[in-house]
């Protein structure tokens, strides 16, 4: 709605819960004023959670806001449900912690006369706000904006033999110019498929000698690693992706495995 100023938000924990949260936000003036973007951190504590955090990004937007003097009405977007529904009263609140930021919000809210509309969006459409969500310690996970028309693909998702959600999942990722932790992570083949049966040589045979060269220079002699890239790059991610991709994962195994091992 260009009629209507926008504020773009999103938060993360990580680990979750109990890590690190990070709060973002992008306000869209509906004036020719440039965009504003801001963001925070808060420590580790057993409190936090991603639900938390993104109702922290969202006061924190509000608040942020209003110090530049902002009046409203203003279009308010996140890719939380949880967050999105509660605040527009759709969805009961059954976490005490999040009743009472939600009810700080709505204070704030009150206080300044703000009209306000909620609009869910998919992540893909969050994207600046995912970014400045990240934990600064996180940043290593998130690659470098590219332009979608610059990336290789050496497989077209749309023939390549995969899930038809598997499928958009990939078309939505090799558009996204800076895709956040988030969406890699949730990545999944959802069961196995005809890649993940075939072993690195003819992998590297179908991928090509590109692919090959690039998943032995990021993995080194990580034979594991190296075939997950080449599968994903046959399913049809972008190359840069796909090793992005198989980095995310290592990160979420190594993590499970520490919090096994402390049990």
């Amino acid at each position: 709605m260009d009629y209507m100023d926008r504020l773009n938000f999103d938060g993360s924990c990580d680990p979750n819960p109990g890590g690190r949260m990070g709060f973002g936000w992008v306000i869209t003036w509906k004036t020719k004023r440039s965009p504003t973007e801001g963001s925070k951190e808060k420590r580790k504590s057993p409190t936090n959670t991603n639900n938390v955090a993104e109702y922290t990004a969202l006061k924190e937007g509000i608040l942020n806001y209003l110090k530049l003097k902002g009046k409203g009405p203003l279009q308010v977007c996140g890719d939380s449900k949880l967050v999105i529904n509660q605040m527009s009263g759709k969805w009961k609140i059954n976490n005490k912690k999040l009743a009472d930021i939600h009810g700080q919000i709505n204070e704030i809210i009150k206080k300044n006369d703000l009209k306000i509309k909620y609009k869910w969006v998919p992540r893909n459409q969050n994207a600046d706000a995912d970014r400045l969500a990240m934990p600064a310690g996180k940043q290593q996970a998130k690659i470098r904006e590219v332009k979608p028309a610059d990336r290789k693909v050496i497989a077209d998702t749309n023939t390549a033999s995969v899930s038809p959600r598997l499928r958009v999942k990939i078309n939505e990722l090799n558009t996204n110019p800076s895709p956040g932790f988030k969406e890699f992570a949730r990545l999944k083949v959802g069961g196995r498929d005809s890649f993940s049966s075939k072993r690195i040589e003819e992998l590297e045979k179908l991928a090509g000698k590109d692919a090959t060269k690039l998943v032995k220079k990021e993995f080194s002699s990580d034979l594991k690693n190296q075939a997950s890239a080449l599968r994903w790059m046959l399913r049809g991610l972008a190359a840069d992706l796909a090793v992005q991709k198989v980095k995310v994962d290592a990160e979420i195994s190594k993590k499970r495995e520490k919090k096994m091992r402390k049990r």
